[in-house]
C-alpha cells in the first residue's frame, strides 16, 4: 500500500535522536558545559539527570552526545545491564569490539574485565539510561576512579541515595532535573515530527493541540498517539487524520504508558497498586495492613512510604489527604 499519511515511520521511533532536541536549551548547555573539558583532556562533572518519563531525558542526552562529543561516549541502557559484569561487558564491546580486550564472551569474572578496563586506558564518556535498575553501583567507583565522566539517567530523584557513600562521594554527582513538557512545548515536538515523518496536509493544527493537550506533558506518549493516529487513518484507506483516529490512538497510548509505569515497580510496589486498584482509594494505615498481609515478608513503614512516593512521583497514584489521615488514589 502507497503510504499517504505517514511518509517515513523512523521520527515517531522510540530509540529515534532527532539532530537537534526542542524546548531543552537551559538543559543542553548545562549538560555539555558540564562535559566539555573532556575534549581538552580536563576532568568534566558527573550528571545525574531525572525527571518522569516523556520529559525528553533519553533523546536529548544522546542527541548532546551525537552532536557534540562524536565517537568520545558510550551509551548502555541498565534495563537490560543491570549489573557491573553486564555494564562493563558492554563498555569493553562497545569500545574495542575488534581487540582481545573487547572480546566477551560471558565467562569472564567481573574483576578480569575491569583489568581489560584498566589496561585499555580508554577514556569515555558512560551514559547510563535507566540507572535506577542497577543492581549494584561498584562500576561506578571503577569508572570514577579511572577518570570516565558518568552521565546517569532516571525517572526519580533519589537512586543516588540508595549508594554507598563511598562511590557517592567520588562521582559528586550534578544534578539537573527534566521537568514535564508544558502544552506548547509538546505542540512544538509534535510539528516537527510531523515535518519530519508526516504529510503536513494529513492533520490540522487543532488536532495537533488536542493531542498536546491529552498526553499531560509527556512527549514520548504524544509522539505515539500521533503515530498510531495516522496507521489507523491510512489503514482505513482515509487521506488525512480524524479526531476519531486521535481517540483510539489515545487509548491505546493510555494502555502503553501504564505499562511502561508498572515496568518501573518492584513487586512490592506492583502488589501495592494492585491492592490500590481494586479500592480505587485507600487509607495509608488500611493499605499498609494490606500489602503486610499479602507480602510474606518482613516489611517496615520506611520500605512502604518509600515505595508510596515512588508511585505518586510516577503518577501512577495521588494522595488525596495529608497527615496523620493521609489517602491514596489510583490515577492510572
Amino acid at each position: 500500500m502507497k503510504r499517504t499519511i505517514l511518509l517515513d515511520e523512523v521520527p515517531f521511533n522510540e530509540n529515534f535522536i532527532p539532530f537537534q532536541t526542542k524546548c531543552r536549551d537551559k538543559h543542553v548547555d548545562q549538560i555539555v558545559s558540564s562535559l566539555d573539558p573532556i575534549r581538552k583532556g580536563l576532568s568534566p562533572r558527573n550528571i545525574y539527570v531525572y525527571g518522569l518519563p516523556g520529559a525528553g531525558k533519553t533523546t536529548t542526552v544522546r542527541s548532546i552526545l551525537k552532536e557534540h562529543f562524536g565517537d568520545m561516549y558510550v551509551y548502555i541502557n541498565c534495563w537490560n545491564n543491570a549489573t557491573s559484569h553486564k555494564v562493563i561487558s558492554e563498555f569493553l564491546r562497545q569500545t574495542d569490539p575488534t581487540s582481545k580486550i573487547g572480546f566477551v564472551h560471558g565467562r569472564e569474572s567481573t574483576s578480569e574485565l575491569i583489568k581489560r578496563f584498566e589496561q585499555s586506558k580508554k577514556k569515555f564518556i558512560v551514559c547510563l539510561d535507566e540507572a535506577d535498575h542497577l543492581k549494584d553501583h561498584d562500576i561506578l567507583y571503577v569508572f570514577a576512579r579511572n577518570s570516565c565522566p558518568v552521565i546517569l539517567i532516571s525517572n526519580h530523584s533519589y537512586s543516588p541515595m540508595k549508594m554507598d557513600g563511598r562511590i557517592k562521594s567520588s562521582l559528586n554527582l550534578q544534578e539537573i532535573e527534566f521537568k514535564s513538557y508544558p502544552v506548547d512545548e509538546i505542540t512544538q515536538i509534535l510539528k516537527d515530527r510531523i515535518n519530519l515523518g508526516l504529510n503536513p496536509d494529513s492533520i490540522t493544527d487543532e488536532l495537533v493541540s488536542e493531542i498536546a493537550n491529552s498526553c499531560n506533558g509527556d512527549a514520548r506518549a504524544g509522539i505515539q498517539i500521533l503515530k498510531n493516529a495516522a496507521i489507523d487513518a491510512e489503514s482505513r484507506g482515509h487521506r488525512s487524520i480524524t479526531i476519531d483516529h486521535v481517540k483510539a490512538a489515545s487509548g491505546f497510548a493510555r494502555k502503553y504508558r501504564l505499562s511502561y509505569l508498572l515496568g518501573k515497580l518492584n513487586e512490592h510496589q506492583k502488589t501495592i497498586y494492585e491492592i490500590i486498584k481494586q479500592n480505587k482509594s485507600m487509607d495509608s494505615g488500611k493499605l499498609f495492613n494490606e500489602y503486610r498481609k499479602q507480602m510474606n515478608d518482613t516489611v517496615t513503614d520506611r520500605s512502604y512510604r518509600n515505595y508510596m512516593s515512588r508511585m505518586v512521583e510516577l503518577e501512577l497514584v495521588r494522595v488525596i489527604s495529608s497527615g496523620r489521615w493521609k489517602k491514596y488514589k489510583i490515577l492510572v
